[in-house]
């Protein structure tokens, strides 16, 4: 049975995947940057998201970086 994780204190509302996808587009080279700089969880709870999400938002940046 799969756990299912919730960020603390954390409205729904104000979730990185509740935001509207202009918003989220916005977000995505800021999160990577201070991912980069800080870490992937200070970044992950900063911008109220989960760490695999922005491991995947690195992740999908740099295939583009290399293409």
């Amino acid at each position: 049975m799969p756990v299912k994780f919730r960020l603390r204190n954390v409205e729904k509302k104000d979730l990185y995947g509740s935001q509207p996808m202009s918003k989220r587009k916005e977000l995505q080279p800021k999160i990577v940057k201070m991912a980069k700089e800080k870490g992937v969880k200070p970044a992950a709870r900063y911008f109220n998201t989960y760490p695999s999400t922005v491991r995947r938002l690195i992740k999908k940046q740099e295939e583009s970086d290399n293409k």
